[in-house]
């Protein structure tokens, strides 16, 4: 195993079972992450570069009201196929998997990256805000962009394995990045103290805590499962 595929697998064994059945291969190599999360975390991967190409680390305001219900909206056939399917409601596959998952997915940084502005705009205040989206069209930028990842990994051209890979553990690894520096961030401020770096450098190492503490957990869990099926994977 090269140094590139242990990085992606300790992201992704970290916060996924990466069963082979529900895991999307690409030319015989599976993804890191199965096909739920592969659909989340590739696009999160999508609305983050939607988000820096479009506004670079301007954004200083959340979404509109309206616009907010709608991306909470996104999050509902993730619950539902994921809830129905585990109930034994209802059969799933992986491709239910992967398109609710970029749906639910693409909607997370456009709440999430506005909280690290150092001064987040509220709608009484005069200030001038810079939302997520602007005119119409970065609705269909943004829509296009998580669309596009989606349908690449669908694809499954064994060339577009490391790329993708890439891509879901970067939006992974980006979106627990991004929640740690947010509370990193209160944390200095609250305690009154200034600092360009530390905030940074203490959010990228509890990240790395955070995942090799998940990989010990899921480890142990693992084997334990195997040992309780005799050495055969759920379904």
């Amino acid at each position: 195993m090269s140094w590139l595929d242990g990085g992606l697998h300790f992201f992704g064994f970290a916060v996924c079972h990466t069963l082979p059945s529900r895991t999307l291969a690409l030319g015989g190599r599976y993804l890191p992450v199965c096909a739920r999360c592969s659909g989340i975390y590739l696009g999160v991967a999508a609305a983050y570069l939607y988000l820096l190409a479009r506004r670079g680390f301007k954004v200083n305001a959340l979404p509109r009201l309206g616009v907010s219900l709608a991306l909470v909206a996104t999050l509902l056939p993730l619950a539902v196929d994921g809830v129905t399917s585990y109930a034994g409601l209802r059969a799933s596959n992986n491709v239910i998997r992967l398109v609710t998952g970029l749906l639910a997915g693409g909607a997370l940084p456009l709440f999430a990256f506005p909280l690290l502005s150092p001064d987040l705009v509220e709608e009484e205040r005069g200030k001038k805000a810079v939302r997520p989206f602007g005119p119409w069209y970065d609705y269909l930028i943004w829509a296009g962009a998580v669309a596009a990842v989606g349908a690449l990994a669908l694809w499954g051209w064994p060339p577009l394995y490391y790329p993708l890979a890439i891509l879901a553990v970067a939006g992974l690894a980006a979106i627990f990045y991004n929640l740690a520096l947010v509370i990193w961030l209160m944390v200095f401020e609250r305690a009154r103290r200034r600092s360009r770096a530390w905030p940074y450098v203490l959010a990228a190492a509890s990240v790395l805590a955070v995942f090799a503490l998940l990989n010990l957990f899921h480890y142990y869990t693992f084997r334990a499962l195997l040992n309780a099926t005799g050495g055969k994977l759920p379904a």
